[in-house]
């Protein structure tokens, strides 16, 4: 969650150019797709609390070794293996979640803990960096990556539900009425989730560079993403209300297009207004998304089996985009390119929630609109 600060840390320790950042960064998303792309083979068949234990420590051998050796393909590799880990991590806590009879407050429940640990990570990780350099924040991921131990008993083991080759879920209505919706839909919020980890990527790599491309002053930048996550805590509980009122689609649509609009505000000029308002903008609406994005699929599928995917996607995306976004930099297109490139990806997934919903609106519309 720190990779902004990471960035920022590694390019005035070693010097890195922001094409090379965008090479680390992409080890350690494409690491997070490849463990949740394992853990999805693997999480209705084997101990979850095994699984989770394989993570975490892939998670500390990653870190560890990240502080050995300044030298570029060495942190590419550290920096994937700890991705590994974190990604076996993410899928095998989504697969578990996603078999709650709510999924919007569960899936708040989560956000909220990640946006409280982003918050406090934005606040000590220029202290952290400021007395032990890059290291130190190596360091930190590593260490708190040692309590998760003690809560993996409460980790259920395996999966109460069984997988077809065609979804089926139950009208809230009527519990005896089975409706059976194509794999092709979740497949589909699958690449949904991959077009806006996109910007994601890209955005959120290059957010720190783009503010001190801008004359924008690294305390103003380091406040403004802590203050940006604080606010965004509140996005948790309002997609519940929210989720309640409106069910999770609707929302869900609003907020991508919210991001369109926030990514073509920043890709006209960034100055201090416009870098508030972005990093407010998309702390708040990316919660919003995500919470809906998880509670789509869990709402469709609560084997997991598709949940279990979403880390993956989502890392395979971010893996993607910092090189994409690098490379445009590389360039000389600038930063307003990169704000162009999100913007057209929150667009695409739009457009695939879009049709999405409308399908099952025809096929079912108590989940199209379930909360």
């Amino acid at each position: 969650m720190g990779l902004p600060m990471l960035m920022g840390s590694m390019a005035e320790s070693f010097g890195f150019s922001d094409q090379h950042l965008g090479w680390i960064a992409s080890s350690d998303m494409a690491g997070l797709f490849v463990g949740s792309a394992m853990t999805s083979f693997y999480v209705t068949k084997v101990n979850r609390r095994y699984i989770a234990t394989l993570g975490l420590s892939l998670v500390l051998l990653g870190n560890l070794f990240s502080t050995q050796s300044p030298e570029l393909i060495i942190l590419m590799i550290s920096r994937f293996c700890a991705g590994i880990g974190a990604g076996i991590c993410y899928a095998t806590c989504t697969a578990s979640l996603a078999g709650s009879h709510n999924s919007a407050r569960t899936f708040s429940i989560l956000l909220f803990v990640l946006v409280s640990m982003n918050a406090l990570i934005f606040y000590i990780f220029p202290i952290i960096d400021g007395i032990w350099g890059v290291n130190g924040l190596f360091i930190f991921f590593l260490l708190e990556a040692l309590p998760i131990f003690f809560v993996l008993p409460l980790l259920p083991r395996y999966c109460t539900e069984e997988s077809g080759d065609n979804i089926r879920v139950s009208e809230a209505n009527d519990p005896e009425l089975q409706v059976q919706i194509p794999d092709i839909l979740p497949r589909m919020c699958l690449a949904a989730v991959f077009s806006f980890y996109i910007l994601v990527g890209a955005y959120w790599a290059f957010i720190e560079r783009a503010g001190a491309a801008a004359n924008i002053n690294a305390g103003f930048v380091s406040g403004a993403l802590t203050w940006g996550q604080v606010f965004s805590v509140s996005a948790t509980l309002l997609a519940v209300w929210l989720a309640k009122r409106f069910g999770q689609s609707k929302p869900l649509l609003f907020a991508l297009f919210t991001m369109v609009v926030t990514m073509l505000v920043l890709a006209d000029r960034v100055d201090k207004l416009t870098f508030i308002f972005s990093i407010f903008s998309f702390s708040f609406f990316w919660i919003f998304i995500d919470v809906f994005q998880l509670g789509t699929l869990s709402n469709i599928d609560h084997s997991g089996r598709y949940a279990s995917l979403v880390p993956g996607f989502q890392g395979v995306a971010q893996a993607f985009a910092p090189t994409l976004a690098g490379t445009l930099l590389y360039y000389q297109l600038g930063y307003s390119s990169v704000m162009i490139m999100c913007a057209l990806a929150s667009c695409i997934a739009l457009c695939i929630y879009l049709y999405v919903y409308k399908q099952l609106l025809e096929l079912a519309p108590v989940v199209a609109d379930s909360n």
